[in-house]
């Protein structure tokens, strides 16, 4: 196994736009030799795709790559110095702080140019490394472990975008792994099914209660045909906010099945209250 430490550093302007497949070739894949080749697809994949972003969506005029090597870890590092992704994802949709753009990007499917995007980088990006987090503004987010610690925490404020993502040398999962779990193409173009930590509309330690919270929590659900809402840390929802998910939006959306998890004793209680179904709360 290597065990030294290689480290690569270098910025690069964004007029002329270059090209993110040119630049993993010739200054990033010389630097992860003897490495298993599905971490290697996997960090092509998630490199690419956060610099493309980078280069299509910051609005930036440079951005910066570092990548770090030692005998555990490969970590990359994508610097951009434009609005910021949480600024533009607020925008965008027309939420009310940027905060809640964390939970946008976890959903999946969204961006700002449906066009030439599908809006799956990031999501599947995610997922794919042992660590993932974005810091912009005065917010920072981490998806650590393919979701089973997540952390969003404010931060001193940065310019831009900063992207870090970091997988261990000896990771033995592949792309067709996370595309197989989210994907069916008999089912649906693109990928079919998200889950969604419901901790994180506690933004702020906001207690869940209202309707409007639950719309904001569903907004873009119709994307999906099945929708995992992990209640991770959740202790309690109002019956409003339940109500909105399990009766109302259920009842409008047959097709689309929502799939509650992790739930406390007094949540499972809830959402059987709610939908009219006892024991497997599953909608």
């Amino acid at each position: 196994m290597r065990v030294d430490t290689e480290d690569f550093e270098c910025t690069f302007p964004l007029q002329p736009s270059p090209d993110e497949d040119v630049i993993w070739r010739k200054d990033i894949a010389p630097h992860l030799t003897g490495i298993a080749q599905n971490v290697v697809q996997i960090c092509q994949y998630g490199f690419t795709e956060m610099v493309n972003n980078a280069i299509e969506h910051s609005g930036s005029q440079t951005f910066k790559i570092k990548v770090n090597r030692n005998g555990e870890n490969i970590r990359f590092t994508v610097i951009d110095y434009g609005i910021g992704i949480f600024t533009k994802i607020k925008n965008d949709l027309g939420l009310e702080e940027a905060g809640h753009a964390v939970l946008e990007i976890v959903k999946g499917k969204f961006t700002s140019d449906p066009q030439r995007h599908s809006g799956e980088g990031i999501f599947f990006t995610s997922r794919i490394f042992d660590v993932f987090s974005i810091a912009s503004e005065n917010l920072s987010f981490s998806w650590i472990k393919n979701g089973s610690r997540i952390e969003v925490s404010k931060i001193d404020r940065c310019q831009g975008t900063t992207i870090t993502m970091e997988i261990s040398v000896e990771s033995k999962l592949t792309l067709a792994d996370v595309f197989n779990e989210y994907s069916d193409p008999d089912k649906q173009p693109g990928f079919y099914r998200t889950a969604i930590p419901v901790q994180l509309m506690q933004y702020e330690g906001e207690s869940l209660m209202s309707r409007s919270q639950a719309k904001r929590l569903m907004n873009r659900f119709d994307r999906f045909l099945e929708v995992t809402l992990d209640f991770t840390g959740v202790d309690f929802i109002g019956q409003g906010f339940a109500d909105e998910i399990f009766r109302v939006f259920a009842q409008a959306h047959p097709g689309i099945q929502l799939i509650p998890i992790n739930c406390g004793e007094t949540v499972t209680k809830m959402i059987a209250h709610v939908s009219g179904k006892t024991g497997d709360t599953s909608v």
